[in-house]
């Protein structure tokens, strides 16, 4: 991992994410005059997909959530360099990139300070040609094997001591391969075993419910569930 101090920028990256690095390279701007994005995900803000010599990438700006993020749509408390957002998740995802987890690569985190407060970005590696299980869900139902293959993968987590702040069914990909990723490392962060591997599953539970009853065809059923729970319980 390499370091770059700027002003009040601060980047960390990985050199072997890209031919030659450049600050600019966390500007949407800076791709659109290259005409390399290639796609984005809207959500409660927007994620883009860019393409890039050496692996395509996604970069992804970070927003407060809630009340507060009303206020303060995008900026944080000034902490230390290592705690912020950005270079915490880069950290999160280095580590289980390493053991072999199925993540996207970190790429790059930057943070940028002004007086008492910062803002934040990352990029990451593109997982191509994969969705989401809500999108995928609302297209076919998977099969018992795919079921079986989700449980399994959150078990290597969860073995792995990491707890995910937002186990749902939109942070878990499946690709063309039928691989099985998890996205979205934001406040995760590593744990000893304890009771909150349940309370991550009964977040995923919920999550599933919760698109059931917002969209009509919904190729999920409890059985699945079931499926997928017992799976997770077996080494």
């Amino acid at each position: 991992m390499e370091r770059i101090e700027h002003g009040s920028e601060i980047i960390w990256y990985d050199p072997e994410c890209f031919d030659s690095f450049k600050r600019d390279f966390f500007e949407i701007d800076y791709w659109r005059e290259k005409e390399a994005i290639c796609g984005k995900a809207v959500g409660r803000n927007t994620t883009w997909f860019v393409n890039d010599a050496v692996c395509n990438k996604v970069l992804r700006h970070y927003y407060r959530g809630g009340m507060i993020g009303r206020v303060m749509e995008d900026t944080f408390l000034h902490v230390a360099e290592s705690k912020s957002r950005a270079m915490s998740e880069f950290t999160v995802l280095a580590k289980l990139y390493r053991r072999g987890l199925p993540v996207p690569r970190p790429c790059a985190a930057r943070m940028v300070r002004s007086n008492l407060v910062y803002r934040a970005d990352i990029i990451l590696s593109l997982i191509e040609n994969s969705a989401d299980l809500v999108a995928v869900l609302k297209e076919r139902s998977l099969s018992k094997e795919e079921w079986q293959h989700v449980g399994k993968t959150i078990r290597r987590f969860h073995d792995a001591g990491l707890y995910h702040a937002d186990l749902n069914s939109h942070n878990i990909l499946l690709d063309s391969d039928g691989k099985v990723w998890l996205i979205d490392f934001d406040k995760c962060h590593f744990r000893q075993p304890n009771t909150w591997t349940r309370e991550n599953m009964d977040r995923l539970l919920r999550s599933f419910r919760k698109e059931k009853d917002l969209h009509p065809e919904f190729h999920w059923q409890e059985s699945d569930w079931r499926v997928l729970l017992n799976s997770y319980k077996t080494k």
